[in-house]
Order: C-alpha cells, then structure tokens, then sequence
C-alpha cells in the first residue's frame, strides 16, 4: 500500500504500530485507517487478535494475515460467526483475511517473492480498488469509453460537476458553462450515472453530484495522461491498469484517436485500446473545453463536517426539488 501510494492517488501514513502488527492511514478524500495483524503459529489467538480488531472504533478494514491451516480457518470462522450472533456493535464485513500457504518458508528468497506476488495482488484487488479507490473497475471504464459522438465532452463533463460550487449540478446550468446543448448533456449524464461516477438526487429533473469513484477516476485519468505525455508510465500505474484490464500500448494511440467518434467491441474491449481511447479522450477535452487534471480542486460535498443534502431541512430539500423541477418543465415546454 505504501508503494502503490506513489500514485498520488492516495496518501500513506503509519499509525499505531505498537497496538497491531502493522497500521496505516491511507487518505483521500477522508482518511481510510486500516489495522492488521498476522497468526502463524499461534493459533490459539485467532480470537483475542479479531476482538482486538473488530472492537477498534476507528478502523474501516481490519486486514488479518494468516497460515492456510483447517484449523485457523475452522477458528476464524467461529469467532466471526460468535461477532455476528453476538449482537456487538462491530462490523466483521471490514475484515479482509489474506491466506498464506501453510509450508511457506520464510527463508527461501523464491518463497518469499511468490508470497510477496500473492498478498501484493490480494491487497491490490481487495483494500486499494474495493476500498480507497471508490470499487473502480473494469467495466466502469469500458462503459465509459464506449461512448461515440463529441469527443471528450463525457470527461469534461464529470470534471465540471466535480469541481462545481454547487452541491449539485442541473442540467441547464451545465449545458451553459460547457457550451452544448441540454440534449447532449443529459445523454452524457446518463452515462455517466452507468460507470457509477455520478450520483443523482431529485429523480428525472437531472440533478447530480460526483461520486468517490468518479472523482478518483479524474485523478485517474490526469495520473495516466501526465506519464503518457512525459513518455514513460510508472509501475505502480501500470499496476493499476493491469487491475483495471487496460494495457499500455503507445501503438493504439494513432487508432484510438482517428476512431474516438465511433464505438464497437474491438475499439473498446481490447485492453490496448481501452487505454489508447482513454488517452485520446482526455486529450480532446483538454483541447475542447480546457479542462486540466493537474490536482483537480474536487468540491467534496460528502465528507464529515460538509453541508450536504442529509444536513437540510426537510422544507429545503422539497424547495431545491420543486425549483428544479419547474425549470426542467419550462425548458421542455
């Protein structure tokens, strides 16, 4: 975690190293602390190490390394299933068990290497992607760059919603600052609601915000593009690529950009040219609408202490809604 923080999409920092056999903060748009703690031999304490954990009020994953035995597991699973019959305010869906081969040996370089591969992967999948990356996957970026039609306007889009004054953003008002009709901004939201990067509130009047997921995306895009233009792209993004079932290839660039208009399984299945679209994607709407995704001032409506819809008044919730449903049937009409 602390080597794929070099990202920048995420901050790494160690915490509580005496309570637990290793802890950190990851933060993003909130901190993220994650607590551990590793059973080999002493199986005995499966259950003082998961009480210790899942009884920490501040933790959101409790990541536990263990020895792939019958008998750990057999413990485990009765000391999760006792948390969960127990009526405890504890949440044991935070716990992430990461299994380790039981003949590992720890003073074998390959055997250290290969487990090194499993927990990177383990950890990669399940903490980054599922947790402080927003569950960013696959199909939410070929969903994304399956579009056809103006190039770009899709990403400049999220990236005028993200960073907009306003908690959320109505269709009218988006379609005057980007310069196109409503028509094309209510196609692109709906997509845009489809990868997940959008949330929306107030039903059909089209009124939305972006989510955890559609602002890392942004961070994303603005980390692949910034290597891209430099010419070489690091480990740790590739290592997310290869998560994300993209692949770096600077041959599908040329293709990817003379086809970005169109959409078809070829041009948005094969994980060079996912990546070669998306690039293509990004440098249209810089050079259309002028956005730049060098730390891009996301306005984070959700985090603790932001005013956000849940904080008003019943009567302001039904005014916004009434108010934007009145200018969306005057714009109809």
């Amino acid at each position: 975690m602390n080597r794929l923080s070099r990202t920048n999409l995420y901050s790494y920092v160690e915490a509580e190293r005496r309570k637990f056999d290793f802890a950190c903060e990851l933060v993003r748009d909130w901190s993220r602390p994650v607590i551990g703690q590793v059973l080999w031999s002493h199986i005995s304490g499966v259950d003082k190490d998961l009480r210790t954990m899942l009884l920490d009020p501040s933790a959101e994953v409790c990541a536990y390394v263990a020895r792939d035995t019958m008998k750990s597991r057999r413990l485990l699973s009765e000391v999760v299933h006792d948390f969960r019959s127990s009526g405890a305010s504890v949440a044991p869906h935070r716990l992430r068990v990461f299994w380790i081969p039981q003949d590992f040996d720890a003073d074998d370089e390959g055997q250290r290497d290969l487990v090194s591969n499993l927990l990177s992967e383990g950890v990669s999948r399940d903490i980054l992607m599922n947790v402080v990356l927003g569950n960013l996957a696959a199909e939410d970026v070929r969903f994304f760059v399956r579009t056809s039609g103006s190039p770009g306007l899709h990403l400049a889009l999220l990236h005028e919603i993200s960073t907009a004054d306003n908690e959320y953003s109505g269709s009218k008002d988006l379609a005057a600052r980007l310069k196109v009709s409503q028509g094309a901004i209510r196609e692109r939201i709906l997509r845009l609601l489809g990868s997940g990067f959008l949330s929306q509130f107030g039903g059909g009047v089209f009124v939305t915000r972006a989510t955890l997921k559609g602002r890392v995306f942004l961070d994303f895009c603005g980390q692949i593009f910034g290597q891209v233009q430099a010419g070489q792209v690091s480990p740790e993004i590739l290592q997310i690529m290869r998560l994300l079932n993209m692949r770096f290839a600077p041959s599908a660039f040329g293709i990817s950009a003379r086809s970005l208009h169109l959409a078809g399984p070829l041009l948005t299945e094969v994980p060079e040219m996912v990546t070669g679209r998306l690039v293509a994607t990004i440098s249209a709407a810089i050079e259309k609408w002028g956005i730049s995704l060098d730390g891009i001032p996301h306005k984070i409506w959700d985090r603790e202490g932001d005013t956000d819809m849940s904080g008003l008044a019943v009567a302001d919730i039904v005014a916004r809604l009434r108010q934007e449903s009145q200018r969306y049937h005057v714009e109809r009409d």
